[in-house]
């Protein structure tokens, strides 16, 4: 009998509530990849949210970025600055940060040095580099300095004491040849995949080694810029449900990363095609791009998020604009700070945004929500994939963040200075060909007409995407301007 109400219920579940049920059920990671002539975009999606954006512009990729490990040529030593320039091949040196100026006398021009760049060139500055290498897997690290390592990120004392056991097997199994550190994302992982990981990257390192050992300086010893091998090592996680991209090759080289980090998860993962060029409109990750460039969002409830990128830091102001919340003013004050914070730390994620970070909080009274509030704000912090550090509230009551820096933020990397007030930002040619081309998208079969001035790219862009529109030049349609 009891059996049988169960299935009455069952049948009595409104439709719309079944749905989000399967939702929920079917929900997991979802990978799009988007490539475009002029770009390649990729969404990271957890249960439908965008947790991470990356992005490749051939046309500004620069010539040493984060991750390549170079073998330079010390060109000067300057103790004052605590620094040293090498030569590793490219335009503009790149520079190494020494900890002490005592320790400058270390390095000598003319000596040999391997590097690892850690943040590329910013504002005129010239790359700067790790003396200390490390070579990443999907599950394990392996580093020139001999030392061992979980990540500190992994909070489980079993989960680090078995991971601890497992990294010293390792070390043991090279005899201290290089240091063994587990990722955050090894954690829960079985041993065995853990060792085939570490199979995989060890093979890696000694061939780097050997170019170390028999290649003349300056060479790149190893290169880490190929943006779908970063999506899947660094990315996917074991809740990985599938890929979609508009490229049938994107297709092919992620089945094959797939098979090459995470073999075991292949089974479980679906590859889809979409013959639609700019999937991520078709999937409505498009609103959450643009999103990442404006300098005021508003979220749920009408909490509004300014932000403000400066040279020296970034300050993000909270406004409650519509939010009425809780009678109580302080717990209103509670939530809607809360609602902002969760935003504010995925948004500086997806914006790329390093450095020092103020935000202007709204004030609360009550000691005990201010404590929960930042324990909640620390929380959130250490799932951040950079370093970053909360510092506390100010006697003005604004809250201090620190995110490390690896790069321009997205906003400085899609848009420029306005070349009028030379303050404010304005829309790169890049961002620009894109929305003109979207909007040509719209209206596949006809004619358009655009600036003589922009006319061949956006032709050629319209052929390689087989958009089915007839492209011609026309006097007096301003730069980015269509006419159909």
């Amino acid at each position: 009998m009891e059996t049988q109400n169960k299935i009455e219920e069952e049948k009595n579940i409104p439709r719309e509530v079944e749905e989000e049920i399967k939702k929920e059920i079917t929900s997991g990671q979802e990978i799009y990849i988007e490539v475009l002539p002029y770009w390649t975009r990729i969404s990271i999606c957890e249960n439908r949210i965008v947790k991470d954006f990356l992005i490749d512009i051939p046309q500004l990729k620069q010539e040493v970025s984060v991750g390549n490990i170079y073998k330079g040529v010390i060109q000067d030593v300057i103790p004052s600055m605590q620094a040293v320039f090498i030569n590793v091949g490219a335009d503009r040196n790149v520079y190494l940060f020494v900890p002490s100026k005592e320790k400058t006398s270390e390095y000598k021009v003319g000596q040999e040095i391997v590097v690892q760049v850690k943040k590329e060139s910013v504002d005129g500055k010239g790359a700067k580099v790790s003396d200390n290498p490390t070579l990443p897997g999907k599950y394990i690290v392996l580093t020139f300095e001999k030392k061992n390592g979980v990540s500190k990120k992994i909070k489980s004392r079993f989960e680090r004491n078995r991971l601890k056991k497992i990294v010293q097997k390792l070390y043991d199994d090279i005899n201290g040849e290089f240091g063994v550190v587990a990722r955050t994302e090894a954690e829960n992982i079985p041993e065995e995949l853990i060792m085939e990981d570490f199979q995989k990257v060890y093979k890696i390192m000694k061939d780097i080694k050997s170019k170390i050992e028999n290649e003349p300086a300056p060479i790149t010893l190893w290169s880490d810029s190929d943006i779908l091998k970063k999506a899947v090592r660094d990315f996917a996680s074991s809740n990985l449900k599938k890929f979609i991209s508009n490229s049938k090759e994107a297709i092919a080289k992620l089945k094959d990363l797939v098979q090459e980090y995470i073999p075991k998860m292949s089974e479980n993962i679906e590859f889809l095609y979409e013959e639609e060029p700019f999937i991520f409109q078709k999937y409505k990750l498009e609103e959450e791009f643009f999103n990442m460039l404006k300098d005021q969002i508003e979220i749920e409830g009408g909490v509004k998020l300014i932000f403000n990128e400066t040279e020296a830091f970034t300050s993000i102001d909270v406004n409650t604009a519509s939010y009425t919340g809780a009678e109580n003013l302080d717990i209103t004050a509670y939530q809607a700070n809360l609602m902002a914070i969760r935003e504010t730390i995925r948004q500086i994620e997806l914006r790329k945004i390093g450095g020092i970070i103020i935000i202007d909080l709204i004030d609360i009274k009550s000691k005990q929500l201010k404590n929960k509030m930042i324990n909640e704000i620390k929380r959130l912090a250490e799932r951040s994939r950079e370093k970053t550090k909360v510092f506390g509230l100010t006697r003005l009551g604004l809250l201090e963040i620190s995110r490390k820096k690896s790069g321009y933020s997205i906003k400085k990397t899609l848009m420029t200075k306005c070349p009028t007030c030379g303050d404010g930002y304005v829309n790169s040619d890049i961002l620009n060909l894109h929305t003109t081309m979207l909007k040509i998208y719209r209206h596949r079969g006809k004619t358009i007409k655009v600036s003589p001035e922009n006319y061949k790219i956006i032709d050629d862009v319209a052929k390689k995407l087989k958009m089915n529109v007839v492209i011609q030049p026309k006097y007096g349609i301003n730069k980015w301007g269509i006419e159909v």
